[in-house]
C-alpha cells in the first residue's frame, strides 16, 4: 500500500457507525473492534454535518487483494446523529492500517473510480441554462484519512467542498440617488462545463484535489420573478432564496479581452445582467435633451429613460450589459461578485456581445444606438465595476477588479 497517498476535504459534528461483521467479504477469524466514523464538514449552507443525510464510503486494507469497503452507503435517520450501513464492517484484527475514502451525498451524479492505486470521478457536468440550474446543483463533499489501529477504531473523516460556489450581487452607487436601477436577470457566460476530478499528491494547496475542464463554454443564471430595483445596499441577484446559487467546476476563467477581441470570438467570460435605468425627477415635465433619454410625465413627477437607450420611453423595457471577469475558481471556495451600479467612480457595465436566444428578448432593447459598439460603455459616464471574492469559509479574500 502506498502510504504517501493522501485525498480530499468540511468541519460541524456527526457519528458515522459502520455496523456488524461482513465475513463473507473479510475472512478474519477473530474479529477486531467495530470501525465508527466522527465526521466534519467545513463551515457552509449548502452541505453541513445535518444537511448531509448519506455518503459512501470506500476503504483499503493492508494483506487484502481487493477493497475492505467498496462504495458502500451510510444513512442517517432524521432524528439521530449517527450513520449506519446496512450491514456491518469491524477492524480486521490482522491489519494495522486502513485507508478510507468518502464522498457524499450519495445520489449525487458522479462515477467514482476508487481503488488502492487511484482515485478519481468521471466527468461531471452541473446543468446549465438561462432559467435558474442552480435550483439544481448539489454540493459535493470528499474526504480521505489514513487510520492506524493505534489512533482508535474511531476514525475523523474530514470532508472538503469539491465544487466552486458563485453568487452574484449588486448595488446602487451613492452619487445620483435619483437613479432607479432594476436588475431583471444575471448570468455568468463562457464557463466550461465538464470537470474530471482526481487526486493528485501535488495539488497540496488544494486539499489534494485535481480537477481538469473541457467542453463547449456555457451560461448559468436565472431571470428574476420579480426585478430587483437596486439600493445602497447590496442585494442578492444570482444564489438568493431561490437557491440560485452556482456550484461550478473550478476553473481559470479566459477574462473577455476588449482590446483584441471585441466580438469575444475567443469566448471570454463575463457576467451578463438585464437591467433598466431611468431619472426620477419633481415637477413638470420639460424638454428632456440636456437630461437624456425619451422622458415621461407622470402627475408630480417625470421620468428619464436613460437605459435602454430608445426614442420612445417604455417602463417595460430592459437591455443588456456586461461585466468581464477572469477569476481563478478553486475548489472549495466561495466566490461572491458585488457590483456596484452608477457610483462615483462606476457606470453601468458594457455592451456585450450580441445575445440570442435562449436568454430573454421580450421587451428587451438588442439593437446598439448610435455610435455604439460591442464592449463600449452602456453609459458615458467613466465606470468600474468591483468584484470581491469570499473564500467559502471564514478565511475572505478582496479582489479589487476595475472594469474600463
Amino acid at each position: 500500500m502506498n502510504a504517501k497517498i493522501k485525498f480530499l476535504g468540511v468541519a460541524g459534528m456527526a457519528t458515522l457507525m459502520l455496523a456488524s461483521c461482513s465475513k463473507d467479504e473479510i475472512q478474519v477469524s477473530n474479529p477486531g473492534d467495530e470501525i465508527t466514523f466522527n465526521s466534519n464538514v467545513t463551515r457552509a449552507t449548502e452541505t453541513t454535518t445535518s444537511s448531509l443525510k448519506s455518503i459512501k464510503v470506500y476503504a483499503d486494507a493492508v494483506g487484502y487483494n481487493k477493497m475492505f469497503i467498496d462504495g458502500d452507503v451510510a444513512t442517517k435517520k432524521d432524528g439521530e446523529e449517527v450513520f449506519r450501513f446496512s450491514k456491518n464492517y469491524y477492524w480486521p484484527s490482522d491489519v494495522n492500517t486502513i485507508r478510507f475514502w468518502a464522498y457524499g451525498p450519495s445520489d449525487i451524479d458522479v462515477k467514482p473510480t476508487i481503488t488502492a492505486d487511484g482515485q478519481s470521478f468521471g466527468a461531471y457536468t452541473p446543468k446549465s441554462g438561462v432559467e435558474n440550474p442552480g435550483a439544481e446543483h448539489k454540493d459535493l463533499v470528499v474526504a480521505f484519512t489514513e487510520s492506524e489501529r493505534t489512533s482508535g477504531s474511531n476514525v475523523s473523516l474530514k470532508f472538503h467542498h469539491a465544487f466552486t460556489q458563485v453568487v452574484v450581487n449588486a448595488k446602487a452607487g451613492m452619487e445620483d440617488p435619483s437613479r432607479t436601477i432594476s436588475i431583471k436577470g444575471a448570468w455568468i457566460v463562457n464557463v466550461q462545463p465538464t470537470g474530471l476530478l482526481a487526486f493528485s499528491e501535488t495539488a497540496t494547496d488544494n486539499n489534494y484535489m485535481s480537477w481538469s475542464v473541457s467542453g463547449q463554454k456555457t451560461y448559468y443564471g436565472l431571470t428574476l420573478g420579480t426585478p430587483l430595483t437596486l439600493t445602497h445596499e447590496l442585494g442578492t441577484v444570482i444564489g438568493g432564496s431561490d437557491k440560485s446559487n452556482l456550484m461550478l467546476i473550478p476553473q481559470k476563467l479566459d477574462k473577455w479581452d476588449l482590446k483584441t477581441d471585441k466580438p469575444n470570438a475567443a469566448k471570454g467570460a463575463y457576467i451578463l445582467l438585464l437591467c433598466r435605468i431611468e431619472i426620477k425627477h419633481a415637477g413638470a415635465e420639460h424638454p428632456g435633451a440636456s437630461e437624456g433619454g425619451p422622458v415621461f410625465s407622470d402627475g408630480e413627477f417625470h421620468y428619464h429613460q436613460l437605459f435602454p437607450e430608445s426614442d420612445v420611453y417604455n417602463k417595460e423595457a430592459y437591455g443588456y450589459t456586461c461585466v468581464p471577469i477572469d477569476t481563478d475558481w478553486k475548489a472549495g471556495k466561495k466566490y461572491v461578485y458585488n457590483l456596484e451600479f452608477c457610483g462615483v467612480s462606476s457606470g453601468a457595465g458594457l455592451y456585450p456581445p450580441t445575445v440570442t436566444e435562449p436568454f430573454p428578448l421580450e421587451n428587451v432593447v438588442t439593437t446598439l444606438p448610435d455610435g455604439k459598439n460591442i464592449g463600449d460603455p452602456v453609459l458615458d459616464d467613466p465606470i468600474s465595476f468591483t468584484v470581491t471574492v469570499d473564500d467559502w469559509t471564514d478565511a475572505t479574500q478582496n479582489n479589487d477588479t476595475p472594469m474600463n
